[in-house]
């Protein structure tokens, strides 16, 4: 759940809405609602369109990604 708190987050900063960000993405509303819901995490391809939308380096997502995994391994 922390990827999707830190995505969000790092969306309302940028001033975008759900949408916008799922369009620069090229993915649907729902699914980024998901992603920062904390019910779904997004596939390999998806990262780094996640970070070139909201300006973060793809290496930080990815950190987040791998935070996330840590803690619903535990």
């Amino acid at each position: 759940m922390i990827f999707g708190i830190k995505i969000k987050k790092e969306r309302v900063k940028a001033k975008l809405s759900a949408l916008s960000l799922a369009n620069l993405c090229g993915v649907s509303r729902s699914y980024i609602t998901l992603i920062e819901n904390g019910k779904r995490l997004p596939g390999k391809k998806i990262i780094p369109k996640i970070a070139s939308a909201l300006k973060i380096k793809t290496n930080v997502i990815i950190n987040w990604y791998l935070e996330d995994m840590r803690e619903k391994l535990q």
